[in-house]
């Protein structure tokens, strides 16, 4: 069974806090940078374990690369000649559990772990969209749906790889 994770609340608490007084164009600069570090993130946890959840990690790697691109466009279109801001902090999802994820040893803890990540990131992406319209809102709709589905795919490799040991 997975050890218990120490996930410091205040913080996700002091980053949805951080995202009320954000106006649009610091939030997509924000969702940009919080995709690309969340890529890394991944990239950093594909090479640790092996096999199936490696494949898995550099995929949902390889998604967020595309949802930054996804963002950059519509950045783009809603601030022309502007650069987004960037942003020296851990991705959204990851920040509670940044601590856990550097110390990641087994294959379990890893994809709890990433299964937690997702399940944060899907919460603060629906709460973009409630604080956000148009097409901003669509698109944190859509990355929230896409972190669902994603939580849902690392669960069902959870079940798979580990059903046997946790009846």
């Amino acid at each position: 069974m997975v050890e218990k994770m120490a996930i410091d609340i205040d913080i996700i608490q002091d980053v949805e806090t951080l995202l009320r007084n954000l106006n649009g164009y610091e939030l997509l600069s924000y969702a940009i940078c919080n995709e690309e570090c969340g890529a890394e993130t991944y990239e950093w946890l594909a090479g640790r374990v092996e096999g199936l959840l490696a494949d898995e990690f550099r995929h949902l790697a390889k998604e967020r690369r595309k949802h930054a691109g996804e963002i950059k466009l519509l950045f783009e279109r809603l601030y022309p000649g502007r650069k987004p801001l960037e942003f020296n902090a851990p991705p959204l999802d990851t920040l509670p559990v940044c601590g856990e994820m550097m110390k990641v040893g087994g294959v379990e803890k890893a994809l709890a772990l990433a299964l937690l990540s997702e399940a944060i990131g899907r919460d603060i992406y629906r709460k973009l969209q409630r604080i956000s319209d148009g097409e901003t809102a669509e698109l944190f709709g859509r990355l929230t749906e896409i972190k669902e589905n994603s939580y849902r795919r690392l669960l069902g490799l959870y079940e798979k790889a580990f059903e046997t040991r946790h009846p």
